[in-house]
């Protein structure tokens, strides 16, 4: 009976989730196309996501990046986007197949936060508020609908996984460490800058957890100095297939970085922070009326809570001063953290906390009351938030005029055709134009020449009566190879920062192709067993845990 009325819960819980994730793809497609209203940041992610089909056998494929052979892949991590890989494939348009890919990702963030904050809380309530909070949550509306950053709010699915390991490794329960190294190698593994915040704002919690008497004593130092390395170690290992051969790439080659923005700038105000909340335009990358109520809500419980929701107090004022003016980010403009570009990123870690507060004293308050209060509650806050993600959506579509408008009959040219200059070798910045029109240098002389792509190789036919130095419109990186007529020849780097080889007299058969290097398919292998071995530790963990479990009941 018991086990009979557990799978009835989760499958409202599962539904109730479902249902909210397909509207809310609704109201990012309504008439089922998709606007490009900041940036052409999705046109970006969807070539890195269609470009997959061959992602094991070369770093980059010749039919997408408007077939100039960009490394974007070898520089951008593509683990966790497979999954939309396979939709696209299993569904035949990328259209379809990006919408059905936003849903499954909303679901799971919903999954997660649930999955994470009960095995924290031990409160259905609390678990579904959370989720709910977290998920329909005003920042993560301005990631999806109008900057379409895919691979940063992938990255928010792991991030419940993070923090819960994080608060019980503090806690004294040193076996989260896998849980913790496991969340930790998705999140880089998905999205790096993500990354960077979340280990920026757990930097203050060894410290934080010197007021409380778990960690008076030198036994959990040890301990906890043990596993937390152990957890480091393990991440480290884990990305190594990203971290390697791109820094292999960045040795041999200079590379065009993405675009170096002044922090201090880009930092929000912090009266305009509060002011921007107070509306519904998510342009203004802000926290939400909901996440402010929270903050009033710290100020007036957090004094008489318990510790661990102090932290989380703590930590959310903590990420919300990151993302503003308060911080000397002008300081740290010269340092590798000019990567962040935006200190508003802080924002969606400024969200989770609130929203764990926010969940945990609507739950404080009605924890007496009946059931149905507590139904009311819950159905209470999911309209809110509903209609928070309604209200700004219809705002947003109607007071911005589109870059783009993508349709299923124009999808595939937008993505094939889409250029970007990011990972480009420096020398070829000068040379972009040429570059994106696919102008040869035949001795220097430009010229247009007939080619073929398919996923691995770049073909093409050239006759001269005499050999001839033949520049192609290909970016150069280390791992290219060349052939002309079936035999490897030297190919060099052009003065374009692209690929040049010296022709032969009479017909070339010429194909381009590019292969991993031996650190790159060493470094691959070592991430790839090393995620897997975690996964394992992961999984034993949890068994054992179940078998206590029974035993104890």
């Amino acid at each position: 009976m018991a086990n009979h009325n557990k799978i009835i819960k989760y499958t409202i819980i599962g539904l109730t989730f479902l249902i909210i994730s397909i509207f809310y793809t609704f109201l990012f497609a309504p008439h089922g196309s998709i606007h490009l209203l900041d940036s052409y940041d999705l046109l970006f992610h969807w070539n890195r996501i269609d470009s997959l089909g061959n992602i094991l056998e070369s770093p980059t494929n010749f039919d997408y990046w408007n077939h100039v052979g960009n490394f974007t892949n070898m520089f951008y991590p593509w683990l966790t986007i497979l999954p939309g890989y396979l939709i696209y494939k299993l569904v035949g348009t990328p259209l379809l197949g990006f919408l059905i890919f936003l849903t499954l990702i909303t679901f799971l963030t919903m999954v997660s936060a649930y999955y994470f904050m009960n095995k924290w809380a031990h409160n259905t309530l609390q678990s579904l508020l959370f989720a709910i909070i977290y998920t329909l949550s005003f920042f993560r509306l301005a990631s999806v609908f109008y900057r379409v950053g895919v691979a940063e709010y992938l990255s928010y699915i792991f991030m419940p996984m993070v923090f819960y390991a994080a608060a019980k490794l503090l806690a004294g329960e040193f076996e989260s460490w896998p849980i913790l190294a496991l969340g930790m190698s998705l999140i880089i593994l998905t999205h790096p800058l993500t990354a960077v915040t979340v280990i920026i704002i757990m930097l203050p919690l060894p410290i934080l957890i010197l007021f409380n008497k778990v960690s008076h004593h030198w036994q959990y130092w040890g301990e906890l100095l043990v596993n937390g390395a152990k957890a480091i170690v393990l991440v480290i290992i884990t990305s190594v297939g990203f971290f390697l051969p791109m820094i292999e790439q960045k040795r041999a080659l200079q590379i065009n970085r993405p675009a170096l923005l002044d922090l201090a700038q880009t930092a929000q105000s912090p009266y305009l922070l509060f002011k921007n909340s107070l509306h519904t335009d998510i342009r203004s990358y802000s926290l939400g009326i909901i996440a402010i109520a929270a903050l009033i809500l710290i100020v007036l419980f957090v004094w008489q809570d318990k510790f661990s929701y102090r932290i989380v107090a703590i930590e959310a004022i903590i990420a919300v001063i990151l993302s503003t003016k308060i911080f000397p980010w002008s300081s740290l403009q010269n340092t590798p953290l000019n990567y962040l570009q935006f200190p508003w990123r802080f924002l969606n870690i400024a969200n989770f906390f609130l929203a764990i507060y926010l969940s945990h004293i609507l739950v404080k308050i009605v924890q007496k009351f009946s059931a149905i209060v507590k139904l009311m509650t819950l159905l209470t806050v999911m309209t809110a938030c509903v209609l928070q993600v309604y209200m700004s959506a219809q705002q947003l579509f109607q007071q911005t005029q589109p870059l783009a408008i993508i349709t299923s009959q124009n999808i595939n040219r937008q993505i094939h055709e889409f250029n970007q200059l990011d990972y480009y070798p420096q020398k070829s910045l000068p040379y972009s134009k040429q570059i994106k029109h696919h102008l040869f240098l035949v001795d220097g002389v430009k010229t247009k020449l007939n080619y073929q792509t398919t996923p691995d190789i770049y073909q093409v036919k050239y006759y001269n009566k005499k050999s001839a130095t033949l520049d192609l419109p290909i970016l150069f990186y280390k791992g290219v190879h060349a052939t002309i007529n079936n035999v490897t020849v030297p190919a060099h780097s052009s003065h374009r920062g692209t690929v040049q080889i010296q022709t032969q007299s009479g017909v070339n058969n010429i194909e381009i192709s590019y292969q991993y290097t031996i650190l790159a398919k060493v470094a691959l292998a070592i991430s790839c067993f090393s995620l897997i071995g975690l996964v394992l530790i992961v999984s034993e963990h949890k068994w054992q845990l179940l078998k206590k479990l029974r035993k104890v009941y």
